[in-house]
């Protein structure tokens, strides 16, 4: 799903960070719009004529937002809906998804990879040498349990120096 993205911003993204999105949609040819009434994160409509539409509910956090329209990107790119299909993404306090729904599972890895590339998220971690992963959050405009999970998936670590690293110590000689 990471190689999806890798294509989708290889084609629509103009570098910065955080990954605008609404650019990317608008590239893609999906229609975003803000509902007053949507308690959900977002909700994907795919019109019979095969055109989609993006709903986001205001009362949203923006980083739930992101989040929703990142996954909703995923869905269309990856072709999961049918003309004249919907789904709601409705996003859990952990930002987790259902594990046994392969294919929220692959619009879960495809909005990660779309928030924060690979490329630009290795050269952030080379740039904050001594930071903490949560630090990256707020450049990518996601919530640190993303970052995590991101980082984690591209097997990225903060190098630190010998005498910043905590090692337990067990009280023994």
């Amino acid at each position: 799903m990471a190689m999806f993205a890798e294509g989708i911003l290889k084609l629509h993204w103009d570098q910065s960070v955080p990954v605008n999105l609404a650019r990317i949609a608008r590239r893609m040819d999906i229609a975003v719009r803000l509902s007053d009434t949507l308690q959900a994160c977002a909700q994907l409509d795919i019109s019979v004529q095969n055109k989609a539409c993006i709903t986001i509910g205001k009362q949203q956090s923006v980083l739930r937002q992101r989040y929703g329209v990142a996954h909703a990107i995923g869905h269309v790119a990856l072709h999961h809906l049918r003309p004249g299909h919907q789904r709601l993404i409705d996003v859990s306090d952990n930002f987790g998804v259902d594990a046994n729904n392969r294919s929220e599972t692959e619009a879960n890895q495809f909005a990660l990879a779309l928030l924060m590339p690979a490329q630009a998220l290795q050269q952030r971690v080379q740039e904050l040498r001594m930071a903490q992963w949560e630090d990256l959050a707020p450049l990518f405009e996601v919530p640190p349990i993303l970052v995590k999970q991101r980082m984690a998936d591209l097997n990225l670590h903060f190098n630190r120096p010998l005498a910043l690293q905590r090692v337990p110590w067990d009280g023994g000689e």
